[in-house]
């Protein structure tokens, strides 16, 4: 099998899958992946906000345009969807020309949405719910929708990763976007990444699914028939089996040829019977986890694995001082995205802050799900909607200064709370001391990692060890807290 050329490879980033914020997609295919909207509802980092602030905005000017009829507003919602195969998602084998929405299908699209009595009688709740209850509209096409919704925020996305990887850019057509200053579809020039004359646009790995979350058969099999099984488990029942011990006993496969699975039978289920769907979507929400690296790794034809001695031994190569403090800025960006995982997403580097008269080494969005930095916000009560990063290649400990400086990027919007990692750490009383002096004056929190607890972290992530990870930022922070 051909090796197929991946993003990381083309643009020399010298990262795997793992250090990556974005699908490292193959560049002359596409990988098995789609962008799923209801993972994108249920992050609570800023840019998944904003990607569901839209979505939102669409589906409910496209549901108003057709109960009222409106088909002029329904048609510039579907009509203008196009094939995003610039994002190399889906299900092609080939060169990346997609499955995509062509105008045939987005005209196949079209009609759905208008014959759908789902969708007419305001029943849809959601985009993600057209998996569930409109016939044609399946994963991929979800994805289709959803990418051609959210593409202004994905340029801009793809924009601030090249920054951030020094990745080379060009001034080239977009392709079709929605513009929602205005709510128009347009065409502009952007400065983005391209292979071979066709412009590539990034996708963080914390929206895309192989399989979305809101799934029909999953929904069908596990909610739906398990309802009409108790439903059905009443003596004399014409699907209700006695057997040996008395007990009444319903079989799925009586269920399935009764009740075939169609999307019109869900949606008259699910009107007439809205607890089972709510209590699917609870179920969903509780046992939302984003997709792993490693399964990202297994969709490509040539899987790749960390390998963490070498990224310990290239820490051991950076000098410590001036001469190296790029080295290390960039090694620790690419250390702390390995061990954070997803817990923190869309890093920036130098990003300006207060008008552009101070900079942050790198800042993160947290993604507040299960773990240390969710419980930040949750069990601390420390507000940090962002985690910022200040990476110094001293040759000493650091002092006031240091910490005055990471001070200066805390506020009520911004948040309070920040990382400042080091080369060694001399005076570990004198650290904690200057860590609890900053919590004792209320301003905040600030945790101090040297090479050491960096390594640490690294062997791990190494072990797939991730409460452990969880639990040794916790025991720093129990140290400065108690």
């Amino acid at each position: 099998m051909k090796k197929a050329l991946r993003f990381s490879e083309h643009f020399n980033l010298n990262a795997t899958q793992w250090e990556l914020d974005f699908v490292d997609i193959p560049l002359e295919t596409d990988i098995c992946l789609f962008v799923d909207p209801y993972a994108i509802s249920i992050l609570d980092d800023n840019f998944s906000i904003e990607c569901n602030d839209m979505i939102i905005t669409y589906f409910d000017m496209l549901l108003q345009g057709i109960k009222s009829k409106d088909k002029k507003l329904v048609s510039k919602l579907l009509l203008s969807l196009h094939e995003p195969n610039d994002t190399h998602l889906g299900f092609s084998k080939g060169n990346s020309n997609g499955r995509g929405i062509g105008k045939e299908q987005a005209n196949e699209i079209y009609r759905a949405f208008l014959e759908s009595e789902a969708a007419q009688t305001g029943f849809l709740s959601d985009i993600s719910d057209c998996a569930l209850l409109i016939q044609g509209i399946n994963r991929d096409k979800i994805s289709d929708i959803t990418t051609n919704i959210i593409k202004q925020k994905l340029i801009e996305y793809t924009k601030q990763q090249c920054d951030l990887h020094n990745i080379p850019t060009r001034r080239i057509q977009t392709g079709t976007y929605l513009d929602f200053e205005d709510f128009q579809w347009k065409n502009t020039y952007e400065n983005l990444p391209f292979y071979q004359n066709k412009r590539i646009i990034l996708v963080p790995k914390s929206i895309v699914r192989y399989t979305p979350e809101v799934d029909a058969a999953r929904y069908y099999q596990h909610f739906v028939l398990e309802f009409l099984q108790a439903e059905h488990s009443v003596p004399g029942d014409a699907l209700a089996y006695i057997l040996k011990n008395g007990k009444l006993k319903v079989y799925k496969k009586d269920l399935k040829a009764k009740y075939p699975l169609t999307r019109q039978f869900l949606y008259e289920f699910s009107k007439d019977h809205p607890d089972v769907m709510r209590k699917y979507k609870e179920k969903l929400n509780r046992n939302f986890k984003p997709l792993s690296d490693s399964s990202i790794e297994y969709l490509q034809s040539e899987q790749k694995k960390i390998d963490i001695n070498k990224i310990i031994a290239d820490l051991t190569l950076i000098s410590v001082g001036n001469e190296d403090a790029n080295k290390f800025h960039i090694y620790s960006l690419h250390a702390l995205s390995l061990i954070c995982g997803q817990r923190l997403r869309r890093p920036i580097k130098e990003q300006e802050i207060n008008e552009g008269r101070k900079r942050i080494d790198i800042i993160y969005d947290n993604s507040n799900i299960k773990g240390f930095f969710c419980d930040l916000n949750e069990l601390h009560h420390i507000k940090c909607p962002y985690v910022f990063v200040e990476c110094k290649n001293y040759t000493k400990d650091i002092k006031n200064p240091e910490f005055d400086q990471m001070l200066g990027r805390f506020s009520d919007k911004r948040g309070n709370f920040g990382i400042i990692i080091c080369r060694k750490i001399d005076d570990k009383e004198d650290m904690l001391k200057r860590c609890k002096d900053v919590v004792n004056d209320r301003r905040g929190l600030i945790l101090v990692l040297d090479d050491d607890d960096i390594v640490n972290l690294l062997q791990l992530k190494g072990e797939e060890k991730e409460q452990e990870i969880d639990d040794y930022f916790n025991n720093i922070v129990r140290k400065i807290l108690l």
